[in-house]
């Protein structure tokens, strides 16, 4: 595959990968609207355990997905092999652990290396909601404590 075509399909995973996390977004956005509010103060901790859960299994389910985005290309590459393999790399690429056992072809080593500079990036971005709805919980706990004071 030429190199151009290459570049455009990178591009285009990246773009994908990136309205995958959006979607996780607004997932996480409207299931915790939905979420009952802080209640009795006893509950708070159990309440704010629960929105964090809840907020962590989404962002993960969108990183999971980003990732099977980028394996199903590499698989479809065949230069490792199995598509637990490429599933496997493409997961230490998006950590920026890295897999020194496996490695692609010289024509595809950039995209592994977008992969995880995406990776930082989407990492960054749930870690700024997870901060954002874990706040969100704590400002409500303090409403609500000032109410009943």
């Amino acid at each position: 595959m030429p190199a151009f075509s290459q570049a455009i399909f990178t591009i285009l995973i990246f773009a994908i990968s990136v309205v995958l996390q959006l979607i996780a977004q607004l997932t996480l956005d409207r299931v915790t609207a939905h979420m009952p509010r802080a209640g009795a103060e006893q509950f708070a901790g159990f309440h704010k355990m629960a929105f964090t859960l809840v907020a962590v299994v989404i962002l993960m389910c969108g990183h999971i997905g980003q990732v099977t985005i980028w394996a199903t290309r590499y698989y479809a590459w065949g230069d490792l092999g199995s598509f637990a393999n490429a599933f496997y790399f493409s997961l230490t690429c998006f950590t920026t652990l890295g897999a020194s056992e496996l490695e692609l072809s010289q024509a595809h080593r950039f995209a592994g290396a977008i992969e995880s500079a995406l990776g930082m990036l989407m990492f960054g971005w749930s870690t700024a909601l997870l901060f954002q709805v874990v706040q969100r919980v704590d400002r409500e706990h303090s409403a609500n404590s000032a109410k009943k004071a």
